[in-house]
């Protein structure tokens, strides 16, 4: 006798869990959440992607609904930051969201020289 024979398949599937645990197993469950409008780090790859396009992207649009002008190379420094691996989860959690509002957004990109965004940053957060 062979252990398929007594053992129907499914029966040991979930262990008599159902469905307990099964919220731990969507490992993007928190990232994007909070934000009224589209991620940062997304609208900021649309710049990139598009600056050779005939019609660049040129513009974000912060959770407060402004407007904000963000250059090729300012979108490359800011998405830098935001997926840097050495960066304590807490201060990356902060920055993601405050980047998401104007008033955060604009002490980045108001100085046209994108080498300083990373100097505005070790300002704020370190």
């Amino acid at each position: 006798m062979r252990i398929k024979d007594i053992v129907k398949e499914g029966t040991f599937d979930d262990f008599d869990m159902k469905d307990y645990g099964k919220d731990l197993d969507d490992d993007d469950k928190d990232i994007g959440k909070g934000f009224k409008g589209d991620p940062m780090f997304d609208q900021l790859g649309k710049i990139i992607d598009s600056r050779t396009s005939p019609n660049p992207v040129t513009f974000v649009t912060t959770d407060d609904g402004e407007k904000i002008q963000v250059n090729p190379m300012q979108a490359q420094e800011l998405r830098k930051l935001l997926r840097y691996e050495g960066m304590k989860p807490q201060i990356k959690l902060k920055f993601t969201k405050d980047v998401q509002m104007s008033k955060n957004l604009h002490d980045f990109v108001d100085s046209k020289d994108y080498k300083q965004i990373g100097a505005v940053f070790m300002q704020k957060y370190m």
